[in-house]
């Protein structure tokens, strides 16, 4: 429990990181009618299944000593980083909608405001695209490595080696590398 506190603040930096957009998307949709709905739902999905996919069932494997290979990490990725975006943009398009409502105030305060709110927007987007990129960024290959079936890993410059286990899914201990 102890250990919990103490790293309490980067468990709600991450939740905020990585639900909060779920979260907002899903308030979005229960308010939405109509075909919207169907679109907000399909937005949701966009979110909550990579989220399921990639931290769900990467939990369950790196409980095993296993880790995803690229050909899922990176689909995960680029799908919520799409839902990331696509959030962005509806947001923009609020404000877009209520800008008559903001136009007596838009003349100073107001326009910094909104300045500000879209310069986050973008400094937002820039950073979920960094962290996936970052993260995910490598492409994988099966191949021997000292007489075993392996998983050649790229990161950056360098291939790490992974033990092969399926075609989805490679060891978390790190074999070797080369490069």
């Amino acid at each position: 429990m102890e250990k919990i506190m103490e790293n309490l603040p980067s468990y709600l930096f991450y939740f905020c990181i990585f639900f909060l957009p779920a979260i907002l998307t899903l308030v979005i949709t229960l308010k939405a009618t109509g075909w919207k709905r169907l679109l907000s739902w399909g937005h949701f999905a966009l979110l909550v299944l990579p989220l399921a996919i990639a931290g769900g069932g990467g939990m369950i494997l790196s409980a095993q000593g296993l880790s995803w290979r690229s050909c899922v990490k990176l689909p995960c990725g680029f799908a919520y980083v799409a839902g990331v975006t696509l959030l962005l943009l509806q947001a923009a398009a609020f404000l877009w909608r209520k800008i008559a409502w903001w136009r007596p105030v838009a003349r100073g305060f107001g326009r910094c405001a909104i300045f500000a709110a879209g310069a986050f927007l973008c400094l937002t987007l820039t950073w979920y695209g960094l962290i996936f990129s970052a993260i995910w960024a490598g492409r994988d290959r099966v191949e021997t490595f000292k007489g075993r079936t392996a998983v050649a890993e790229q990161t950056w410059t360098d291939w790490d080696v992974y033990a092969y286990h399926s075609p989805l899914i490679r060891g978390a201990a790190r074999l070797g590398g080369y490069n």
